[in-house]
């Protein structure tokens, strides 16, 4: 099970399995066509999908629900996720991707870290939260939790070309372009994007931020 992170205005903790009001609220949100497919997978047709992928998907180690400590001030319920942020095993970096055509070109100084102690990131949050500066709050908890507590050595991300909003989150948290992964296929959506690949590595991020490991 995840750790609780707190940050000033969010709490992220594990996903309820088999709960019938959080799977509600996350259908609420992941029906919604503008989050899912920008993350490779389609939108939730009901709650019961939700409630699935919440099964099924979520409740595995380093998967946070989103939530904001003030619920009442956002107009929202009490301990209600509007997101979801995750470390996981890279995946798809540096030609990991060859059986689907996809074809990855990395900045030098950044190839020794598609392998051993890394892990690549991913996450979202409901459209009525953009632009509010919640998510590059809870990445920038997450990679604290990465590399304070996990020891890792880097930490990837990976986003459209297109969606620079993603870019910009990333980017305010100290995570730099290594390269970019061209025709990537998204089988959940059958759909094919050009990526755009990011790292900080835990230099960087001692560096940024001043932590002692």
């Amino acid at each position: 099970m995840s750790e609780i992170i707190e940050t000033a205005r969010l709490l992220l903790r594990p996903w309820k399995i088999d709960d019938r009001v959080e799977a509600a609220t996350l259908f609420r949100y992941a029906s919604n066509p503008q989050i899912g497919l920008l993350c490779g997978w389609p939108p939730h047709q009901d709650v019961k999908e939700s409630m699935r992928v919440i099964r099924d998907v979520f409740s595995v180690q380093h998967n946070w629900a989103v939530t904001i400590r003030d619920a009442a001030a956002a107009g929202i319920g009490v301990d209600e996720p509007v997101g979801c942020i995750e470390l996981k095993p890279l995946r798809h970096i540096g030609n990991n991707g060859d059986s689907d055509g996809s074809d990855s070109a990395l900045d030098e100084r950044y190839i020794q870290y598609v392998s051993g102690d890394v892990l690549e990131l991913g996450y979202w949050i409901g459209r009525p939260f953009w632009g509010k500066g919640y998510m590059p709050e809870a990445l920038h908890a997450v990679l604290a939790y990465a590399f304070d507590t996990l020891h890792v050595d880097a930490v990837w991300g990976a986003h459209y070309a297109d969606n620079t909003q993603s870019g910009h989150v990333m980017e305010k948290c100290g995570m730099q372009v290594a390269g970019e992964s061209k025709h990537n296929h998204f089988p959940l959506i059958n759909e094919y994007h050009d990526e755009t690949l990011r790292i900080i590595t835990a230099d960087d991020w001692a560096t940024r931020y001043k932590t002692i490991r």
